[in-house]
């Protein structure tokens, strides 16, 4: 195999995982022929790649966790401070609402597949606790309540922008703006 093809192939399957991702996030019971259609190739090429969709379903579950992790500690190097540090988190795993939708959409979805992991990062209530320390965070709010915010707003905020009705450029800055100060009107 040449790099040409290599290239080729490597361009073919993202844009296979991508719009697989678009569709699941939108509607988890889509057919293959959707995502074919959305990744703009033939269902031939898609089960060249992707044999079956459970094939399909592994890999983008893999794919989409280790992007989000790869988010999340890009965010992580990015920061100084502890507040800093959350709300880079949120900002960079928001920019990937299709994965976010896909994995998170359905609590079961994923249960007993063995390439799911659900593990919550153990850093991060002594992150939003040091936030709290330094007093950017409410020190009277638990950190697990705390954790649960971010990740319902990361959420609702990946929703919106998969539902249009939050532009993708502004998301970030709403996702920052409510979870700092609330729903409250600007002062």
């Amino acid at each position: 195999m040449t790099t040409i093809d290599s290239g080729v192939r490597q361009r073919t399957r993202r844009a296979i995982l991508d719009a697989a991702a678009a569709v699941w996030a939108r509607d988890y019971s889509a057919s293959l022929g959707d995502i074919a259609d959305r990744a703009e190739v033939s269902r031939s090429t898609l089960h060249r790649y992707f044999p079956e969709r459970q094939a399909l379903v592994d890999a983008l579950l893999i794919e989409s966790q280790a992007r989000l992790d790869e988010a999340w500690n890009a965010a992580v190097d990015a920061s100084t401070t502890p507040v800093e540090t959350v709300e880079n988190i949120m900002a960079a795993i928001v920019d990937l609402a299709d994965q976010i939708l896909f994995l998170f959409s359905d609590p079961v979805r994923f249960e007993g597949n063995p390439h799911w992991s659900d593990e919550e990062d153990e850093a991060l209530p002594d992150l939003v606790r040091a936030a709290q320390r330094d007093g950017d965070l409410d020190a009277d709010i638990a950190p697990q309540f705390v954790i649960g915010v971010m990740y319902a707003l990361i959420y609702v905020t990946a929703e919106s922008v998969a539902m249009g009705t939050l532009p993708r450029h502004k998301a970030t800055e709403t996702l920052i703006r409510i979870f700092r100060h609330g729903l409250s009107p600007r002062v």
